[in-house]
């Protein structure tokens, strides 16, 4: 009667007891390393080092003449218990130094290429969530060029008002054989309508390159989308 809540209880402990037997795992790894080594280096009789000159060197600490070279920690038989790796030399360094950075310079352009690709992947996911068939398209592009027909025609409107009234002023200031005796408000005026009309030409050049960048966009959008579907128009 009592035995399974004492099991589930036990499960439960063992469960709870996991993830810090799976955290001890790698520090118990390391402990036994440590321990290896401490016992191998308790064995140590003497060093040994080779000089690139080819003269070997003993003594029962590292010996001064084994300083940059790879030394060999020796047992009282002679056995090689492990190796003292040398100090990198300038140049090692600098090789090494060149080499992680160019491993970073790697990873550096994988996650921007990561990065790109999930990009393009929202944006190609949105254009098929927006558009059914290339026909919608089709459709969007001409709302956008016919608000753009209307803006540009405002302002055509406005410059053929502004030179009207530029025509009116040149008659006026006809009247007047020297212009400097023309009134200050005439000059005012003379002055304000060239500024307007010279900036409604302006807007009217940007609205025109609007229109042709409208059907660039929409020319891709259509390219991705026969890309994404396969070619197929749709219904």
């Amino acid at each position: 009667m009592f035995r399974t809540p004492m099991l589930a209880a036990c499960a439960l402990l063992l469960l709870a007891a996991a993830p810090s037997a799976a955290l001890a795992q790698p520090k118990s790894e390391a402990a036994k390393e440590k321990a290896r080594m401490d016992g191998l280096r308790a064995r140590v009789r003497s060093y040994r080092c080779v000089t690139q000159a080819g003269r070997k060197y003993y003594g029962s600490t590292i010996p001064p003449q084994c300083h940059g070279e790879l030394v060999e920690a020796l047992s009282a038989q002679g056995t090689v218990l492990f190796r003292i790796e040398p100090p990198p030399t300038p140049e090692q360094r600098a090789a090494k130094e060149a080499e992680e950075q160019k491993a970073a310079g790697a990873e550096a352009a994988k996650q921007e290429a990561r990065k790109a690709a999930e990009v393009q992947a929202r944006r190609d996911r949105a254009l098929l969530q927006t558009y059914s068939n290339e026909e919608d398209i089709e459709r969007v592009r001409h709302r956008a060029l016919s608000s753009n027909r209307e803006a540009s025609a405002q302002v055509e409107a406005r410059i053929a008002q502004l030179r009207r009234r530029q025509e009116q002023l040149a008659k006026e200031g006809g009247k007047y054989e020297d212009p400097s005796e023309a009134p200050e408000k005439f000059r005012r005026d003379a002055k304000a309508v060239a500024y307007d009309l010279s900036l409604q030409e302006q807007l009217l050049a940007s609205r025109k390159g609007e229109a042709a960048e409208i059907n660039a966009r929409y020319d891709e959008e259509k390219r991705k989308y026969r890309l994404l579907t396969g070619g197929a128009k749709g219904k």
